[in-house]
């Protein structure tokens, strides 16, 4: 065959698009045969295509923001340090959940298979899913090192040239809670990148592509064009901001700042005067900070430019080494992204001073995770859901209300809660006034409520956000309510932490709302109106 070596515009976007198609195939199979609602329901993972250099080609639409990169890096650390390009054989499947390597926490697990056509090793496909357990405490902020966090399982290859690694494979079921569930979601993982490989093949017959990297370099090539044009047009200076937040939400909160560069056609985003590792594993590792920082660069300076490699490559993100966004071991990991979700904040707030138009306010989440552990008709089970408060306002436009930003995780459906567990869920409505205002409001949060009715009490993690914080409003927009928590019959009950729900208690959560944008006084009455008639403001 021979190898295509230019492409017209028509031609490459066509083949683009195709590219996405296959990831997001890939990811379909995913999650349609995961056994967990965090996959499943909640989309809580990414299918990236790469070449054979590691780099980042497609990846796939429903993608969490804190994947962003992250696969890449891993794959060039496989080929570095691990596996050389040369030792990889048809058929193999490599795995690793190494928070270094991967992203950020143990449960999310990395598999990378590679790409083999006609002989010839041409790229790799990965995907990353949030697992339903790890070992360990469950899941959440509760942790007190890394160790206590479960399993880790370093670089290994959980299928040799189509012979599973059944020793690694018996460790995982005998160390994990709900052991089909975490499984049942890594041989799905196995099956979207088979899945994106045997759609792959057909692409390159159809194409005569007797190669993927032509093709590699000019999207990657493109989308770095297109990543530095943009920043082109924003003014050179060096911009800082500074954001504090809850931590544990008891008095030892967390503090931010950040200074972001922008010289020509390349911006540096630094974290040094960050506060130090935190006791509660709400602690972020760098590659996991990278994605979280560069989704609002991305977002601000060209969010239609394709999700690749080449997007990034002007973006430099650094900092000190052993602080809260850059935490070493043995720092606790497991909340991360309580971290992660807030750096979009410290961004935008950033960037604010730069380029006003093209940021919007402080959401009312971090997404705040309830996982619910325990039996139900004779089975262990591992439940996730999320929940968000409102979006921030924008230069143009209100604030969404309840909406995920900036990951993108879904809310699992009442009704699959409610099959799966002993639970009831109480109430579910938008909280009126709780969005900040402003020339554009701050969405609204919500208000949910759900009591165990069953028999036996739930081992619970939870992870809260902006209850002692507000989220912030911007260019003179104002802050968002705080959220709050509450549970009946009252006591005690951790903002961040592991606890049980016992029989008949009902727990009661109300999420903040988004920080409003630009100057309250400048606000169009036919909108006040309409606040008022719909019920977001009394």
């Amino acid at each position: 065959m021979q190898t295509k070596t230019t492409f017209d515009p028509i031609a490459l976007s066509i083949l683009w698009s195709r590219l996405i198609s296959i990831v997001d195939e890939a990811g379909t199979t995913l999650q349609r045969t995961s056994f967990s609602t965090v996959t499943r329901e909640s989309n809580d993972f990414a299918v990236v295509l790469m070449d054979r250099k590691g780099r980042s080609i497609a990846q796939s639409s429903v993608s969490v923001p804190s994947f962003l990169g992250v696969l890449p890096m891993l794959t060039k650390a496989l080929l570095a340090d691990y596996f050389p390009l040369d030792s990889w054989k048809e058929g193999d499947v490599v795995m690793t959940n190494d928070p270094w390597l991967c992203a950020g926490h143990k449960p999310d697990i990395g598999i990378v298979s590679p790409i083999f056509y006609e002989g010839n090793l041409i790229g790799f496909i990965g995907t990353i899913a949030h697992s339903p357990d790890m070992g360990g405490v469950l899941w959440g902020a509760g942790s007190r090192d890394l160790y206590e966090e479960g399993l880790m399982v370093p670089p290994t290859k959980l299928i040799s040239q189509g012979k599973p690694n059944h020793t690694l494979f018996n460790i995982l079921e005998h160390n994990v809670r709900a052991s089909d569930q975490t499984i049942g979601d890594i041989r799905a993982q196995i099956a979207a990148n088979d899945q994106g490989i045997k759609s792959l093949m057909k692409l390159m017959e159809e194409n005569n592509l007797g190669d993927l990297q032509n093709l590699a370099d000019a999207v990657i090539n493109a989308s770095e064009k297109a990543m530095r044009e943009a920043l082109l047009a924003a003014p050179d200076g060096s911009y800082q901001y500074a954001y504090d937040t809850d931590g544990d939400g008891k008095g030892n909160g967390c503090h931010f700042e950040i200074t972001v560069t922008i010289k020509g056609d390349e911006i540096h985003a630094d974290y040094e005067g960050t506060s130090g590792a935190h006791p509660l594993s709400i602690n972020a590792v760098l590659n996991y900070t990278y994605a979280y920082t560069a989704y609002p660069i991305k977002c601000t300076f060209s969010p239609d430019v394709p999700n690749n490699d080449g997007s990034f490559y002007p973006i430099k993100v650094t900092a000190p080494k052993g602080c809260l966004v850059n935490a070493q071991k043995p720092s606790p990991l497991g909340a991360r992204n309580i971290t992660g979700n807030m750096l979009h904040s410290v961004v935008f707030g950033a960037l604010a001073k730069a380029v006003p138009e093209q940021v919007q306010a402080d959401c009312g989440s971090a997404c705040w995770c309830i996982v619910l552990n325990g039996e139900h008709k004779g089975k262990e089970f591992v439940e996730y859901f999320f929940l968000n408060g409102g979006y921030g306002a924008r230069p143009t436009m209100d604030g969404e209300h309840v909406l995920s930003f900036p990951t993108n995780v879904a809310n699992v459906p009442i009704e699959v809660l409610e099959t799966d567990i002993a639970v009831l869920v109480t109430e579910k409505s938008l909280v009126p006034n709780s969005g900040g205002e402003g020339k554009f409001r701050g969405g609204l949060g919500q208000r949910f409520s759900f009591k165990n009715v069953g028999e036996n009490a739930l081992n619970i993690s939870l992870l809260t956000e902006k209850t002692q914080t507000p989220a912030k409003g911007i260019l003179l927009g104002q802050d968002g309510q705080m959220g709050a928590m509450k549970i009946i019959p009252h006591r005690d009950f951790p903002p961040k932490g592991l606890d049980k729900l016992h029989p008949g208690e009902e727990l009661i959560l109300t999420l903040p709302g988004g920080g409003g944008y630009g100057d309250p006084a400048q606000r169009d009455k036919v909108l006040m109106e309409e606040d008022k008639a719909l019920g977001y403001i009394n």
